[in-house]
């Protein structure tokens, strides 16, 4: 849906909505809305929330941006982001009109392309980040929305992926590493998520993320308050009950199938995790089963 009008305080206004497919919410993320606007010299704007992601681009003028009790002199060429429901004002120059872009967003993995761009909530702005490249990107992203062509869903996911990876691209390692020092634990954790069923194991996680087995153990159970070895595990064990709820499949392909390599480490994992043995736990799900089925 596009929305173009003047407001209070805009002289220019083009808003565009997105309904997000299925094929988006896939996606690590997706745009919700994108638009641009002229502000009016010497205007307030705010306080307010947002409910998503906003990366907002600086094409001309100046503005001065208060976020987070912290205040933020922009200027043509920077980015600045506004998280959901932080709320943010700012103070348009009495000379310089600003004229920005924004793109909003929403998914899974948000915040993390964020630090990959050396932005997170503590550090929401980034001086001359928009390049020329960028610029272009941007436009593309206008003409996809505004010729309604077919397929666009793809189109805006890949242009909004290619965005954040220029951004990247531009970001120096020293701010990259400042943002995101932990930015290796969140890929620790998803590289659980990924092969918890290859029979991985803690070191092998620690030395693809690029540190010692002890320090990834510490630093994740300190963030993420449970052990990398028990959320291992309790991610197998899951899946197991998964399987036993929903398919035939006998106990001994069931193990193999989550990464244990014989039926009594399975066993003893599986009641150590939810109390009682795997083949328990079937015939309580089946006889629940069979008691739904009766009551019907």
């Amino acid at each position: 849906m596009k929305r173009t009008k003047n407001e209070d305080h805009f002289d220019i206004v083009e808003d565009h909505y997105f309904t997000a497919t299925e094929l988006e919410k896939s996606s690590a993320i997706w745009p919700v809305r994108l638009g641009m606007d002229i502000s009016k010299t010497s205007c307030h704007v705010g306080p307010k929330a947002v409910p998503y992601f906003y990366l907002i681009f600086v094409l001309e003028g100046q503005a001065e941006f208060i976020y987070k009790q912290q205040k933020y002199r922009v200027q043509k060429s920077d980015l600045f982001c506004f998280f959901p429901h932080l709320a943010h004002e700012y103070y348009t120059d009495q000379e310089h009109p600003l004229q920005k872009v924004w793109i909003a967003f929403e998914g899974p993995k948000s915040l993390a392309l964020l630090e990959r761009i050396g932005i997170n909530p503590s550090t929401p702005f980034m001086a001359n980040a928009v390049s020329e490249e960028i610029l272009e990107l941007i436009s593309n992203l206008f003409s996809i929305v505004n010729d309604n062509r077919q397929g666009s869903d793809l189109a805006r996911l890949i242009t909004l992926h290619q965005i954040f990876e220029e951004l990247s691209r531009n970001t120096s390692d020293v701010l990259r590493n400042f943002v995101c020092s932990d930015y290796w634990l969140q890929q620790g954790k998803d590289y659980i998520e990924m092969h918890y069923c290859d029979r991985v194991t803690i070191e092998q996680i620690a030395e693809h993320v690029g540190v010692d087995r002890a320090h990834f153990s510490r630093k994740f159970h300190s963030t993420f308050l449970i052990s990398p070895a028990k959320y291992l595990q309790n991610l197998k064990i899951n899946e197991a009950k998964r399987l036993l709820e929903q398919t035939t499949y006998n106990l001994s392909i069931i193990a193999q199938s989550i990464g244990y390599t014989d039926m009594s480490t399975f066993s003893k994992a599986f009641k150590k995790t939810a109390g009682i043995p795997p083949r328990e736990y079937r015939f309580r799900h089946q006889s629940r089963q069979e008691i739904r089925t009766v009551n019907a």
